[in-house]
């Protein structure tokens, strides 16, 4: 449950509360003082002290602390009988000021005489009465539904969103361990193509896939990583596939100094890129390009990697996330860090290539 779903219920309970025991007191005096007035009196009164309880349980309570639970609680004890005794002197003043013609809480009473056998002193005395019967009890029921119901609240909504951050780091942790094996074998792939062919080739490629072997290891318990390191692995990886490709495989490009040190998730680059050769140019015939463009826009940056390859059909590119892991986990991981307004937008058209552009907010790195 929303933690503002929860918090809204809490208030219905202390105000809903509150307005139904000034209701019934109202109605109990309408019985037996024939006071018309008495349940509108006593329900709005009861909602003001329900809302001052609110109050206090949010932002007043849980700064009280102390060494001990006993001081804690004696300190809340304290601060909750002096507000409430301003709040009910307050509210029985505002009741009877005009309906009783001067009686106050304090000064000389100069009421006139309505009934014989009660003068104004003795309905002072009443009021006085009225402004003290509440603190007490209702200084209690504040004390024993925070620590009974409103804390216990507050540990559930902590316990739930320490539990929902776990659960996204392990969901994060997972997808991103799914991409390194994934992308480690298509690299050993291409290397075992050139062995026979080429061992000099090989044995380049295979220090490349070192380097990225040590950027992986290094980097493996970090989300964020600057732009640069990550264009450093990218180039890594695709200095292997250009030795399988010779000079079938062209690179392009253009990054704005700017965003070489923004932030961005660990290992978002190399998946697009590796599409981008293994589905866009690999069929191709002929030389290919793969282009990477990072540019900062305002709050945003851009990330777009595109390829002149073969493309995709509408009903292709519409199940595009269903046909590869590299993908379908950048997806996820960005709906995770970021939300659904970051999601990666994607162009292709048949015989023109594929473009994929990322948008991330700017994250400058320390």
């Amino acid at each position: 449950m929303p933690q503002s779903t929860r918090r809204n219920r809490m208030m219905l309970l202390v105000f809903g509360t509150g307005a139904a025991t000034g209701l019934h007191l109202g109605l109990v005096h309408l019985v037996l003082w024939q006071s018309w007035t008495a349940p509108i009196i006593f329900t709005l009164a009861s909602t003001v002290f329900g809302g001052v309880t609110y109050i206090l349980w949010r932002w007043v309570f849980p700064v009280l602390g102390g060494r001990s639970f006993a001081a804690q609680l004696a300190r809340q004890s304290a601060v909750a009988a002096l507000v409430f005794a301003v709040v009910s002197a307050v509210v029985v003043w505002a009741a009877t000021w005009h309906s009783r013609g001067g009686i106050g809480l304090f000064g000389t009473p100069t009421g006139p005489d309505v009934h014989l056998t009660i003068t104004p002193a003795m309905r002072q005395g009443i009021v006085r009465l009225y402004a003290l019967l509440p603190i007490v009890p209702v200084g209690l029921m504040s004390l024993i539904g925070y620590h009974l119901v409103w804390r216990h609240v507050q540990a559930l909504q902590t316990r739930e969103r320490e539990l929902s951050e776990l659960a996204a780091t392990a969901q994060l942790a997972a997808l991103r361990a799914q991409i390194n094996p994934h992308f480690l074998f298509n690299s050993l792939n291409s290397i075992a193509q050139l062995i026979h062919d080429d061992p000099d080739k090989a044995e380049a490629c295979v220090e490349r896939l070192a380097e990225i072997f040590r950027y992986i290891l290094h980097r493996a318990e970090q989300e964020f990583v600057p732009l640069a390191e990550e264009l450093q692995m990218t180039r890594a990886y695709l200095d292997i596939e250009r030795a399988r490709f010779d000079e079938r495989l062209q690179v392009e490009t253009r990054v704005d100094p700017r965003s070489l040190h923004q932030l961005i998730p660990n290992l978002i680059l190399q998946p697009l890129v590796e599409n981008a050769v293994k589905h866009g140019l690999s069929r191709k015939r002929g030389v290919g390009t793969v282009s990477i463009d990072a540019r900062v826009d305002g709050e945003l940056l851009t990330l777009t990697v595109g390829d002149d390859g073969l493309g995709m059909a509408e009903p292709v590119l519409a199940d595009v996330y269903a046909r590869g892991v590299g993908l379908r986990n950048l997806r996820a991981r960005l709906e995770r860090l970021y939300g659904a307004d970051h999601l990666p937008e994607i162009q292709s058209s048949p015989g023109r290539g594929t473009v994929v552009r990322l948008k991330l907010p700017v994250q400058e790195a320390a």
